[in-house]
């Protein structure tokens, strides 16, 4: 390599095994079609086609708004965009170098997935990373991008080993000659001096990182959850997400939910469609699976998982744009958790970005012993109220050994809007107790969450405890002995956080948690043991449907509130 040779960057994909050049294109641009790519001349010699073409070519959306002002605009005013592809043939794969807007043309499922995540992590060592995506799935799925100004340890980016997905990785390779910044997801984004000639020993090169296993080194972590690839496992995973949404669209509960399967720009502004089954283009303005439901009840869609899958997209466009695009499938959009096997067996698995990831055993058997060896209580016992709000009314009104502490708002010392929220319940027993309906739209991970600030606050605050104290005691006077004054030393291991969680019984009547709320409580039992604070859990069996709540009211031993679970299938902000 010359210095002559001219530093690039390279947007490279590689198509999965067994599929060509005529296999990457969706059907709008595929090979015949109407608006096919042109494959034209490639005089390099190594065997690669290229593919070039004018992708779109649109008039604004914007232009409508200022000709009711201004009706004489120009003519001519187009947004536009064009791209090309260079298939280069590597063994018995195929490399993809994309420009331009090509990416719209191809159909992102013949292509190899995690690729550039791949390759990225097997070519940059763990202290020269640069940027990291990661999401957390739970009821609420979290995502974030951190970015450091110079090259970084993984230390510094704040990754939670436990819980995160890496999403995108970027850095600066290991080898200098191999790039000077490599980064990627499914695609790989790679800054290296190459000209045309050299595409096809530089896609060698890549393509070879792939296949390493370096990450397991220094990445160990990202194999807490391995992407599924058996497809008559996914066939059957897929069978339970048909099996939610049939659930949804009869009232029932499901913790199915939809989040978009990459970090957005919200500052953008957008509208929303769910197209493929007839809809017609109703607008919404954020992913909602109680919309996406609504709209297959009001277009009485019949059809299954497979059809989904292959038809239903979500297209957007921004305010200033003029039409809509396709976006994502509405199943990359799809979140949920279910198990596999039978008990003693079972093995757990995630949907997250179009892609089933089994928890790996040895993970899944670290989390699921450490919440096994948490304290079991049981304060509430089961309980006919159908949600948190109803169960709350019930136990003020019925428990004389708990205090009522839901909503009330106590600001540590020198805060003004902290508004910690002490417990929903506090017992005679000095039990700190927060409660949360495990079928509701927000996520479990909140209440763990919830009972560590409020027993910071409690152990290190003497303000937090006087405030406290006088609360209790407006409330109910007497029950304040109970508390320690703001002079007292706190007794820690007199007091415990209490975690009270609403679950339905599985099919089986056991009560259970969903995985990932497991492994998030781990680091809210980690936090309380560093305070010197005991924990414990109950899950409070409550009734599996509505029809259930109202057989054991009729039976007489409940409440008779009469709230639905429409709040099951609505997504938290």
């Amino acid at each position: 390599m010359t210095e002559k040779t001219k530093m690039r960057t390279l947007n490279v994909r590689l198509l999965r095994k067994g599929r060509t050049p005529e296999d990457a294109f969706t059907e709008t641009f595929a090979p015949d079609a109407d608006r096919a790519l042109e494959e034209r001349p490639w005089d390099a010699g190594d065997g690669a086609r290229l593919f070039v073409g004018q992708i779109y070519s649109n008039p604004p959306g914007w232009r409508d708004l200022l000709q009711q002002v201004s009706p004489d605009l120009p003519e001519g005013i187009f947004t536009g965009g064009a791209g090309a592809v260079v298939f280069i043939p590597v063994g018995d794969r195929f490399a993809a170098i994309c420009f331009g807007h090509v990416h719209i043309a191809l159909n992102d499922h013949a292509f190899e997935r995690q690729f550039g995540l791949r390759v990225t992590l097997n070519s940059v060592p763990r202290d020269k990373l640069r940027s990291l995506d990661l999401a957390t799935p739970d009821a609420v799925t979290f995502q974030k991008r951190v970015q450091a100004s110079k090259d970084s340890d993984v230390q510094a980016f704040g990754v939670d080993m436990l819980r995160d997905l890496a999403r995108v990785a970027g850095g600066t390779p290991r080898n200098p000659a191999f790039a000077s910044f490599v980064a990627g997801k499914d695609s790989l984004s790679i800054t290296c001096r190459v000209e045309p000639d050299k595409f096809h020993e530089k896609c060698a090169e890549i393509i070879s990182e792939f296949t390493k296993t370096t990450y397991q080194k220094e990445f160990a972590w990202v194999d807490n959850m391995r992407r599924v690839e058996e497809k008559d496992t996914i066939e059957k995973l897929d069978a339970s997400i048909e099996k939610a949404i049939k659930d949804l669209k009869a009232g029932k509960a499901s913790d199915l939910h939809m989040t978009p399967p990459e970090i957005v720009n919200y500052t953008e502004g957008s509208l929303l469609h769910y197209n493929g089954f007839g809809s017609h283009g109703t607008n919404f303005h954020s992913l909602s699976i109680k919309d996406y439901i609504s709209e297959l009840k009001r277009c009485a869609f019949k059809g299954g998982i497979s059809e989904i899958k292959e038809k239903h997209r979500v297209k957007a466009k921004a305010e200033d744009e003029g039409e809509f695009s396709e976006k994502w499938r509405v199943y990359d959009c799809f979140v949920f958790e279910t198990t596999l096997g039978a008990d003693g067996s079972q093995e757990h698995y995630v949907l997250f970005a179009g892609d089933w990831y089994k928890v790996e055993k040895s993970f899944k058997d670290r989390i699921e012993t450490a919440f096994n060896a948490i304290e079991r209580v049981t304060i509430v016992g089961k309980t006919t109220c159908r949600n948190e709000e109803k169960l709350i009314e019930h136990l003020e009104a019925s428990r004389d050994d708990l205090v009522k502490l839901d909503c009330e708002k106590i600001n540590p010392q020198n805060v003004r809007y902290a508004n910690i929220e002490p417990c929903d319940f506090f017992s005679d027993q000095k039990d700190f107790i927060h409660l949360k309906d495990g079928s509701s739209s927000g996520p479990i991970s909140h209440l763990w969450s919830q009972g560590v600030v409020s027993a910071d606050a409690f152990i290190s605050d003497k303000e937090f405890r006087k405030k406290l104290r006088a609360k209790v005691k407006s409330i109910k006077a007497g029950f304040e002995v109970h508390l320690p004054k703001s002079t007292d030393k706190v007794v820690r291991e007199d007091y415990k956080v209490v975690y009270g969680i609403m679950r339905p019984p599985y099919a089986d009547g056991t009560l259970g948690l969903p995985f990932f709320s497991k492994v998030s409580f781990q680091t809210a039992v980690e936090r309380l043991a560093q305070f010197g604070i005991p924990v414990a859990i109950e899950l409070i069996e409550k009734p599996a449907s509505d029809a259930d709540a109202d057989a054991d009211a009729d039976a007489g031993d409940g409440d008779d509130g009469d709230e639905g679970n429409d709040d099951v299938i609505e997504e938290a902000a």
